[in-house]
């Protein structure tokens, strides 16, 4: 179903450089109180929009940043001590000798580019400083907020503990969650409390940039009147479009492969798309903060914008580097997606359990897409459509069919889609069974 919906459908900081700026694949996540290592610069490296600070006071229905944290962080070591939480975090003035390493602007990239999406609340205001920060222990160790499909856990990211670290603190505000609650006779009551703050808080090592962690303060939110959402944190990850070669076209004109430049401990697609604006591709990883072993070449797998397109003659490399959530740069030079083509894109086909033993036809580049049949998927986020002859009618990847079975006409022939009588359910079954044998035959002109 993923891929059959995409057919169809895939510096804030030069502004606080002048009030907020005032002072100007397995990388260890651990926590250390006497870092040793220096940060990996690459890691902050950006350009940012001006971005607005907070104010001191604001309308308790305002989005606008305000409270303590915008009074305590000016852009360099903090102001004032101010807690949140009944003291789940708890950042207070940094030593005489406590010098960080980073520098606001490199906080300031860290935060836009981590996992947060912080970048989508700083138009309301941030505020950044650096201080002495302590988490409660309640909170640790801490793991990732977005564990990533087929990853090992121990290679997802992990802080022990955070007490009394030199770090630096990037705030903005944070909207109360979302809830799907169930109707009820009269609307939820939102009652916030007069310490509630809406503050969603990014903390890094300001020694080693590492350990990067994100806090989001507790407030009411849920499906009760004046119930509420306690505070939580997990550790913070980065967006980076890493650079890539092609490798390879395959015949079909539909798909190849490129090498991508990445570190073992990145969280790399299988699979990558051309955008759908223009010939490009982007290869987007996630990694932890702090340095990640070295580079090195992975192979994955490079896909035309829509089922039913191939990829264009020429494509180009988007920009690499962080990804902050902000207006991306424009694509590098150095090539154009094939002439524009007056041609109606392919369709795509629908075939559904009524067309058993039918005919269909379809022509080349035209996609047959089947929904599962009642109880021929199971429990399955599969589908076990097979096509008798690939070479015609295929499927447009190597791996086991989406829920919505895809099968593009490469060329003029007959083919039969199948369900095979394996994959159903039988009766006796809490599902309902299959009735009998599915094929559709299909020729493509």
């Amino acid at each position: 179903m993923r891929r059959a919906i995409r057919s169809l459908v895939p510096a804030i900081l030069a502004v606080v450089a002048a009030a907020l700026l005032a002072s100007s694949a397995s990388a260890s996540a651990s926590a250390n109180t006497t870092p040793s290592v220096h940060p990996d610069r690459s890691d902050f490296a950006c350009a940012l929009p001006p971005l607005r600070h907070g104010v001191r006071h604001a309308p308790r229905s305002s989005d606008r940043l305000s409270g303590p944290a915008v009074t305590a962080l000016r852009g360099g070591a903090a102001r004032h001590a101010f807690s949140l939480d009944d003291k789940g975090l708890v950042v207070v003035p940094p030593g005489r000798h406590d010098v960080p390493v980073l520098s606001a602007h490199q906080a300031l990239c860290g935060a836009m580019a981590s996992t947060g999406g912080l970048s989508t609340a700083a138009a309301h205001g941030v505020a950044v400083g650096y201080g002495r920060v302590t988490l409660a222990n309640k909170f640790l160790p801490a793991i990732t907020s977005f564990p990533f499909p087929g990853i090992d856990t121990a290679q997802n990211p992990l802080v022990a503990s955070f007490h009394d670290r030199l770090a630096w603190v990037v705030v903005v505000h944070s909207n109360p969650p979302a809830f799907s609650c169930p109707a009820e006779s009269s609307p939820v009551r939102l009652v916030p409390r007069p310490g509630d703050h809406g503050y969603e808080v990014f903390l890094i090592d300001a020694r080693t940039g590492a350990d990067a962690l994100l806090y989001w303060e507790g407030g009411p939110g849920g499906c009760t009147s004046g119930a509420r959402v306690p505070p939580h944190v997990g550790v913070a990850e980065e967006s980076v479009s890493v650079p890539w070669t092609l490798v390879s076209r395959d015949a079909n004109g539909y798909s190849g492969s490129i090498a991508a430049i990445a570190f073992a401990c990145d969280k790399v697609p299988q699979t990558v798309l051309v955008d759908r604006t223009g010939p490009t591709v982007a290869v987007v990883v996630t990694r932890p903060f702090g340095r990640c072993g070295q580079p090195q070449s992975m192979t994955i797998g490079l896909h035309a914008a829509t089922v039913t397109s191939d990829l264009p003659a020429v494509i180009v490399h988007d920009p690499v580097g962080l990804l902050t959530g902000f207006a991306p740069r424009p694509a590098s030079p150095g090539g154009s997606s094939t002439t524009t083509s007056t041609v109606p894109p392919a369709a795509l086909v629908p075939v559904d359990i009524s067309q058993t033993e039918q005919t269909l036809t379809v022509t080349v580049g035209e996609v047959v897409t089947m929904n599962p049949l009642p109880g021929a998927q199971g429990a399955s986020l599969t589908n076990p459509a097979l096509s008798s002859d690939p070479n015609v009618l295929g499927p447009l990847t190597s791996g086991p069919q989406p829920l919505v079975a895809e099968f593009r006409a490469w060329k003029a022939g007959t083919a039969d889609i199948t369900v095979p009588q394996s994959a159903c359910v039988h009766p006796g079954t809490e599902q309902l069974p299959c009735t009998g044998s599915f094929v559709v035959h299909v020729v493509v002109r």
